[in-house]
């Protein structure tokens, strides 16, 4: 089984259309192989980059900060820049970096494919002291009040390690089991007060904006409010043509979720109505007889 952290080529290397595929924060190459081996078969060139500091070993993150991921994504950027028609495309932190590069390669990126993409956090206590927790917490333990008894908390834990490359069974009915995975699962504070301030950069930048948009959102993702496929929405006025696509069953993760066949066909339609307005206009003028 390929690691989590492994990037990939797939597609026709003499594409006209190629497409960067960015993975989520704490994630890895592996979230977005599904939806690049659909939009390979489609034609479309893809590259599925790795984030700077996103080994799959949380300690890789505490070094690292928001500019190492912004020139990690132009690095990744430049590697299909050369392609005639370039797309972007990143699921929740990699939606930020998405947005970030069509910001700032309007000349060249046709098109920018947002999925579970932050806009804000929710603002209550624990997420208003992370700037200032980063100095003196370092972990942040996400399954530590989780109820790891429950079928559907069993699942999420499965998919995340199954994307991690740890082809195992977990046994929930061993309690020493439960306590290792409360305990070795984490987030790095740092890094995800990094993710903060990354997002924010991004929102005060949205009005510039004008590069074709596509927005897909989850009504039941539980990491990110789906408020803010609305307000990503609301704050790029000058995205045309821009669509927001809503799921209605999947979580954050939409491109492992039950409904990520939709996802990959929205990605591509969206692609392919891009490309065909930009042969269209073009195509060389045929001279009256």
């Amino acid at each position: 089984m390929l690691r989590q952290d492994t990037t990939f080529w797939l597609g026709p290397e003499n594409a006209t259309k190629a497409c960067l595929l960015i993975h989520g924060f704490m994630g890895g190459p592996a979230e977005m192989r599904e939806a690049g081996t659909f939009l390979a078969q489609q034609g479309i060139r893809v590259y599925g980059m790795r984030v700077a500091g996103h080994s799959g070993n949380p300690e890789d993150l505490l070094p690292v900060n928001r500019q190492h991921w912004i020139t990690s994504a132009e690095e990744g950027f430049a590697q299909i820049a050369h392609y005639p028609q370039v797309f972007v495309a990143g699921l929740s932190m990699g939606g930020i970096l998405s947005l970030l590069l069509a910001i700032r390669h309007p000349e060249k990126i046709v098109g920018v494919i947002a999925l579970s993409t932050p806009t804000h956090f929710t603002a209550n206590w624990q997420t208003r002291i992370v700037p200032l927790a980063r100095f003196f917490i370092k972990w942040h333990y996400p399954l530590a009040k989780l109820d790891l008894q429950d079928p559907q908390s069993q699942f999420m834990i499965l998919q995340e390690a199954r994307l991690r490359g740890i082809n195992t069974k977990i046994d929930f009915a061993d309690q020493r089991t439960i306590i290792n995975l409360k305990r070795e699962v984490r987030i790095p504070v740092p890094a995800l007060a990094e993710l903060f301030q990354l997002t924010h950069i991004c929102r005060q930048q949205l009005r510039s904006l004008r590069t074709p948009l596509l927005i897909i959102h989850s009504r039941k993702d539980t990491i990110v409010n789906p408020a803010c496929a609305t307000e990503l929405a609301q704050r790029t006025p000058h995205a045309s043509p821009k669509r927001t696509y809503w799921l209605e069953r999947s979580d954050h993760v939409i491109t492992t979720g039950p409904e990520r066949q939709i996802v990959f066909q929205q990605m591509q339609t969206f692609i392919d109505h891009i490309a065909l307005h930009i042969d269209e206009n073009t195509a060389p003028t045929q001279c009256e007889p």
